[in-house]
């Protein structure tokens, strides 16, 4: 993958949680195909108020406990990796939290940050932890959200899905599917969807549209926005699928047997922003398999 040339590591937020540790071994075998650097990003718990000498030094302790713990928590994972990927050049970075704040400091030249769906807080998320949702909206460059089962640890040769819709954010999740399909012979599944008969009222204005010419013209806006990475990239297989629906429900449908989700941080609506939209939210909170959100 040559996305964000230039920018060679690969960065994983790791807390010692299964999600976290699955999502490394992802993300290991993606810096390895592309050799890159691979930094395991540990955050420590932020300090706490100082309110006497023997506060300091029953914070010192703890400091230096949870520092231990912090370097335990990446040595077992860079222990790990470096068994399963023995040329991967791993490197860790441990620092004061919160977790957002030292992922994104770690990534600022990186090509991808990696999370995983969970963390290892009592309180976690059935669905998204927070730093993974937030990391994921604030990250300069694409972040992919590890979800679904060790069973598959890496890229293998199951499908690819991206979301196309016409926006320049939808442009660059194009981009990031045709190079990881690319580099790992997988086919791609590129979806695109649209208002259909079923947006209006039976009997209402829906009646007066020649549904068959929508359909079709639906068909070739998603033709256009792939023919240029089509042509880079002559070798992957691709499907195009083109139905009328919402976004998130359709490209899920696909996903039961998909290595990796690519979509836009936001698409087409009137109200997008710096924020992802709820496409993007949906498949981060429900997807069976790992989503990348592709930002700048």
């Amino acid at each position: 993958m040559t996305t964000l040339a230039g920018h060679q590591d690969i960065v994983v937020g790791i807390d010692g949680s299964e999600a976290s540790t699955a999502a490394a071994r992802w993300a290991g075998s993606i810096a390895q195909a592309v050799n890159a650097r691979l930094i395991l990003a540990h955050a420590l718990p932020q300090e706490g108020p100082i309110y006497s000498p023997a506060a300091v030094m029953l914070q010192s302790q703890f400091l230096n406990q949870i520092r231990e713990d912090g370097e335990a928590i990446t040595g077992v994972v860079t222990d790990l990796l470096a068994n399963e990927f023995p040329s991967l050049v791993i490197e860790s970075e441990i620092a004061p939290g919160p977790p957002m704040t030292h992922i994104l400091e770690c990534a600022a030249t990186a090509r991808l940050i990696v999370m995983g769906s969970t963390g290892s807080g009592a309180l976690r998320s059935r669905l998204l932890g927070s730093t993974a949702l937030k990391v994921a909206n604030h990250a300069p460059c694409p972040v992919t959200v590890w979800r679904g089962t060790a069973q598959h640890p890496g890229p293998d040769q199951r499908p690819v899905v991206v979301g196309v819709d016409g926006s320049t954010l939808s442009e660059k999740a194009v981009e990031y599917a045709f190079q990881y399909a690319d580099q790992f012979e997988a086919p791609l599944f590129a979806v695109h969807t649209w208002q259909g008969a079923s947006t209006f009222r039976e009997g209402g204005a829906g009646i007066l549209i020649d549904w068959e010419a929508v359909e079709q013209e639906e068909s070739a806006l998603l033709a256009e926005n792939l023919a240029g990475m089509s042509d880079q990239y002559p070798d992957v297989a691709v499907t195009r699928i083109s139905e009328p629906g919402a976004a998130a429900p359709v490209m899920l449908k696909y996903a039961d047997d998909a290595q990796l989700l690519v979509v836009g941080s936001h698409g087409r609506s009137a109200m997008a922003g710096a924020v992802m939209g709820s496409t993007s939210q949906n498949l981060l909170h429900h997807a069976p398999c790992p989503v990348m959100i592709a930002r700048g």
